[in-house]
């Protein structure tokens, strides 16, 4: 079987970072990560899909923090007739938390930033009023176009854009920024691969400047849900604590049922999720309200 790889400078980071956390960290990241669904009610009830999955003999487990979540005991769920006909989507568990978090209403409209390839999107059609997702990248903006299509995700409108040209102002906002991708080494082996320390500061850089546009395309009262599949201090916390010294923004506490969540004490509110604790991919994510 193909190892994962890991460059000498990551171990060395983290190794000290972690400290007597490292090993039971390191061998959570080198095993695969467990596999889940969102059901897309957009196409089908909740209780329908878990009906014709299980008929199959398929074991499917309720993930407490949402009704539509769900561990699925399955070698190929894509290869599933539910998955081909869109009423299931594949998605690893943490990634779904930044919606969960957000917790948008048929009254909202909310701002998908970098949605590409849209399973966040997928989220936000079936719990807001209307979604504006947009995504910079030609290839990736095709899977979001074949993707709105195959979940029927008629409360989304798609723009080719980066989306600080946007000049719209929205209820909420979903900034999933991209990252050094870190947390996707449970998914692929070689996710490292292109992994620097001056890769995560490059990123960071970039990040300041996509948080602060994000949040001025907020209405008064509005709330964000910043996240990325890092582990990198640089790229969470210290960017979630830039925007707090440059705009007038607050930390919303997050309380998500059946998950671990320990206190932040470099950015409190903020959610940094250890793989080891809730078998996840390593994840970070922040919710953030802008004060009148």
């Amino acid at each position: 079987m193909k190892k994962t790889y890991f460059p000498e400078e990551f171990t060395e980071k983290y190794s000290k970072l972690l400290g007597k956390e490292w090993e039971e960290y390191f061998a959570t990241i080198k095993r695969k990560q467990p596999k889940s669904i969102w059901v897309n009610t957009n196409k089908t009830t909740i209780e329908e899909t878990v009906s014709s999955i299980e008929k199959q003999g398929i074991k499917l487990t309720p993930l407490k923090f949402h009704e539509q979540a769900f561990m699925i005991e399955c070698e190929r769920p894509g290869s599933l007739k539910e998955f081909e006909e869109g009423k299931i989507s594949l998605q690893e568990k943490a990634a779904m938390l930044p919606v969960v978090a957000l917790n948008p209403t048929k009254n909202d409209c909310v701002l998908d930033c970098c949605s590409a390839p849209g399973m966040k999107t997928i989220q936000l059609s079936n719990l807001s009023r209307r979604v504006f997702a947009t995504e910079l990248s030609s290839t990736r903006f095709e899977s979001l176009h074949f993707n709105k299509k195959k979940y029927s995700l008629k409360n989304v409108e798609l723009k080719r854009t980066d989306f600080r040209n946007v000049k719209e102002k929205f209820d909420k906002m979903v900034l999933d920024v991209p990252c050094s991708s870190e947390g996707l080494v449970r998914k692929k082996r070689d996710a490292l691969k292109g992994w620097s320390q001056k890769l995560v500061e490059r990123k960071a850089k970039n990040q300041k400047e996509m948080i602060l546009k994000g949040f001025d395309r907020l209405e008064e009262n509005g709330e964000m849900a910043y996240s990325t599949c890092s582990f990198a201090l640089e790229e969470n916390e210290e960017v979630v604590n830039f925007l707090l010294s440059e705009r007038n923004a607050e930390v919303l506490k997050i309380d998500l049922k059946g998950l671990k969540i320990r206190k932040n004490k470099l950015c409190v509110g903020a959610v940094r999720l250890f793989p080891q604790d809730n078998d996840t991919q390593p994840f970070f994510f922040a919710k953030l309200k802008k004060r009148k």
